[in-house]
Formats: C-alpha cells, sequence, structure tokens
C-alpha cells in the first residue's frame, strides 16, 4: 500500500466533489497560469485571442478566401440525415426524435437555412474558433433553435471546474478585454458550443488553418502588391546615365523629350555623371515579380489548410493522375476532418446535450467517398467467395433487388445450377446447343412472289 494512500483518501471526499471523480493533481493551463502570476483576481476574467483583428483581415485576401472557399463550399453542400446509432432498432419513439431533429437543423433559426449556417461557423473556424448558441424554444416539433455567434468575440474563463451553474464562456462587444465601463456577457456550457480546430493543453483556444498560414500570407500580400506596382512600372527598373558633359538645362530638356515621346506609364530616372550609360536597379522580366517564391508562398499556404498546390492555381507538372491524387488527399485530409469535427459537436453538444436524445446521430452523406472501380472489384471478390448474393450487393449500393431467382444466390450456388443443367442435357434456350455452345440461326426462307406481280409480268 503506498505511503500516501492516507492523504489522498481526503482529498477524494473533498466537500463540493462528486462521489467517484478522483481529485485532479495537475494543472489546468500551467503556462497560462504562469503568464498570469502575480495577478490573483486573473483567474475569474475570461481570457482572449490575442489577434483577431489579424485574423479577419487576412481571409479577405484572396489566398485565404481559396483556401477556406475550397473546404468550406463542399461541406455546406452535403447532404446529411439524422439516423439511429449503430446498433439501435428504430421504432415510433426513435423515429419522432429524428423528425424533430431534422425540423431544428433544417432552419437552425429565423434568419439561418442549414447551408448558411454551416458557412458561418466554419468562416470562424479557419480563424480559430467556431461558435453558435443553444437555445430551447416552447415549440415542440422545433425546440432547438441555433445562432451562430462570432467566435473571436467569445473569450473563456480558463479556470471552469466543470459545474454547470458556473459560466464558462463570456462574449465581450469588439476584440479585446473587459474595461471601463464595458461588461460581457457570461455564458454557461450548455448555451455555447465552441468549436476549437486543433486544441492544445498550453491555451484553451484552437488553432485554426489561417493562424498557421498568417505569416505566410502576410508575406505573399507583400510580394504580391511589389510586383504589382513594378508591372505597372510605378517602380521603373532602369536609370539613364547622360553623361557629365550635360548641363542642368540640358537635362531638363531631354527629361521633356523623353517625357513626351517615349515614356509610358513610368518615369525613368536621369542622371548625369561620366559617360552616358543605362544602369539595371532591379531584376527584370519574371525575376523581378518573383514569381517562383511567390508559388512556394502558395504551396505553404496550401500545406497550413491541408490543401494541393493546384488549388492556388499552381498547375505547372500537374497531370491527370497526380490531380485526381491531389483532389482525394484534399477529400481526405481537409474536408473529411473537418466535416467530422462539426458532426461530433452537433451530436454531443446539440443533440445529446441539449435534447437529451442519445439513441440518435446525425451524420454527412457522402463524406465517406468510394472509388467505384476499387469497390466494383471488392463486390466482385465477395461475390465470387460466396460472401454476397447480387441482391445484397445491390441493396449496398442502393439499387432495387431484382426480381430474378438467380439474384437470391450466392456464386457456388449459380455454378451448381449451370454445372446441373449441363449434364440434364435439357437446352430451355433455343439459342444454345446442348453442349452449351452457341447454335447457329436458321438461313431466312426467300420471300414468295405476289400474284398481283406475277401477272403483270
Amino acid at each position: 500500500m503506498p505511503a500516501t494512500f492516507g492523504f489522498d483518501i481526503f482529498k477524494r471526499f473533498r466537500p463540493g466533489r462528486k462521489r467517484g471523480i478522483p481529485q485532479r493533481e495537475t494543472d489546468i493551463y500551467p503556462r497560462l497560469q504562469m503568464m498570469l502570476a502575480g495577478q490573483p483576481t486573473q483567474n475569474k476574467r475570461p481570457v482572449f485571442k490575442p489577434t483577431p483583428w489579424n485574423l479577419r483581415a487576412f481571409s479577405r485576401n484572396p489566398y485565404a478566401r481559396r483556401a477556406i472557399n475550397a473546404i468550406k463550399n463542399p461541406i455546406a453542400n452535403l447532404e446529411w440525415e439524422v439516423v439511429p446509432i449503430k446498433g439501435v432498432d428504430p421504432n415510433s419513439e426513435i423515429n419522432r426524435q429524428i423528425e424533430i431533429v431534422t425540423n431544428c437543423l433544417k432552419m437552425p433559426n429565423l434568419d439561418d437555412n442549414w447551408s448558411s449556417f454551416v458557412e458561418r461557423i466554419f468562416e470562424d473556424i479557419f480563424c480559430g474558433a467556431g461558435c453558435f448558441e443553444m437555445q430551447i424554444g416552447s415549440d415542440a416539433q422545433k425546440p432547438l433553435w441555433l445562432y451562430p455567434v462570432d467566435g473571436l468575440s467569445i473569450q473563456l474563463y480558463p479556470m471552469w471546474d466543470g459545474n454547470p451553474k458556473q459560466p464558462k464562456y463570456c462574449q465581450v462587444p469588439g476584440y479585446g478585454t473587459i474595461a471601463g465601463n464595458v461588461s460581457g456577457v457570461d455564458l454557461r456550457a450548455d448555451e455555447i458550443c465552441y468549436i476549437a480546430p486543433n486544441p492544445c493543453t498550453s491555451n484553451p483556444f484552437g488553432m485554426g488553418q489561417l493562424e498557421v498560414a498568417f505569416n505566410t500570407i502576410s508575406r505573399v500580400i507583400g510580394a504580391t502588391e511589389y510586383a504589382g506596382n513594378l508591372a505597372s512600372n510605378a517602380k521603373p527598373s532602369t536609370i539613364l546615365n547622360l553623361g557629365s558633359n550635360i548641363d542642368q538645362a540640358g537635362l531638363d530638356k531631354f527629361r521633356a523629350w523623353w517625357t513626351a515621346e517615349v515614356e509610358g506609364l513610368g518615369k525613368m530616372p536621369l542622371m548625369a555623371n561620366k559617360d552616358a550609360e543605362a544602369l539595371k536597379l532591379t531584376p527584370d522580366g519574371d525575376d523581378a515579380l518573383f514569381l517562383k517564391w511567390q508559388e512556394v508562398q502558395k504551396s505553404e499556404i496550401g500545406t497550413s489548410f491541408d490543401l494541393s498546390p493546384q488549388n492556388f492555381g499552381i498547375e505547372r507538372d500537374v497531370n491527370r493522375n497526380t490531380a485526381e491524387v491531389g483532389e482525394d488527399r484534399d477529400w481526405d485530409m481537409a474536408i473529411k476532418p473537418n466535416a467530422k469535427l462539426f458532426s461530433r459537436k452537433i451530436n454531443s453538444d446539440c443533440i445529446q446535450g441539449k435534447l437529451g436524445f442519445t439513441q440518435i446521430e446525425f451524420r454527412f452523406v457522402g463524406l465517406d467517398r468510394e472509388d467505384e472501380e476499387s469497390q466494383a472489384n471488392i463486390y466482385d471478390k465477395f461475390y465470387k467467395i460466396n460472401v454476397f448474393t447480387p441482391n445484397q450487393i445491390r441493396e449496398k449500393i442502393g439499387e432495387e433487388p431484382n426480381d430474378d431467382a438467380w439474384a437470391d444466390m450466392v456464386f457456388a450456388d449459380t455454378q451448381i445450377a449451370m454445372q446441373a443443367a449441363r449434364g440434364s442435357a435439357l437446352i430451355d434456350d433455343p439459342d444454345l446447343n446442348s453442349d452449351g455452345t452457341k447454335a447457329p440461326k436458321p438461313e431466312p426462307k426467300p420471300k414468295a412472289k405476289s400474284a398481283s406481280k406475277s401477272k403483270g409480268k
């Protein structure tokens, strides 16, 4: 028996702790506690994400928008259903619960349908936190109402101990701390569904894909702006030296002539020193636009969102095979995990937590895409080893069963029946010989001449 048993037994029966729940020995978010050391009142105040304004601004540039839309739009357009969980047989009560949840999710609130609701939530998830409010109404057929909330306006009480009566979240106007006369709205855990992507133990906030790509997008924007100015000749790459034999009046006269007769949109700098020559200030052509470097940065953004480079317009050395592989990889690595993250929160917080329905679940239809050719080969092998009948395979692919008796027989039974038919030498098919070979078709009889035609002749 450990020496500390006598001390631990008192901790287990600490006042206010539910029976059977052990006392936690480790600290919650130790890094955050170290940063707040010396501030005893901070434990009772919420904490906020430090860069929400920047994330919102960066989510509106073309590179971030392309990445967000590549994941958000397919998920928002997926079909969905509410079904019994595995192992639960449908009955009248289960069907009633399914109908209620379906009604609630079709129109989460008066402003949003399901697609617009999903788009709002995922827009915030990529910035670091997707959030929506859950409330119960008086309509028995539509009791649950869901309201999308700006996830970056929600602050968290990091030392929340799990008490359902104590607030876990706080919504603050703007993106900042509570100061002066500004106060936040405290919210319990059963009132807010907070979706934090890539959670960690250092802080209570998730880390969205846009945060990962933050610095990369910043560099790309700077390079794009420079390339745009350079392409429009706002910053020329060449300076013309006319030599030391020209005075200021001649330089001004030459500049006036150059502006009127030669110059395009920009102005080339002029100087007079020694012999006339043209000096390069920056590289010319594609090298001056840093196009290759921008492609590298776009690849970094794609990596941050788990997307392929072709989603950002980088299509060099991309053929049909690599494009198909990239599309499948994007679906499995980017779209599928985010959709499952969202569906898990709908099930745990809304259906089970708020409505109390524990035997049904929400799921997306068509999320687990299958390669039709590979799936057909698998079914063919299963049929050949007598695992499925043709009708069972048709049921799995969503087709109606056949009325043919052969469709309810496994492969071995069909082979036995065919061998028996060959052995009996009974021909049910007029097109087959007794040995099973194809019988030749009889030659067509010549048509008899009509009496009218013969008389005329």
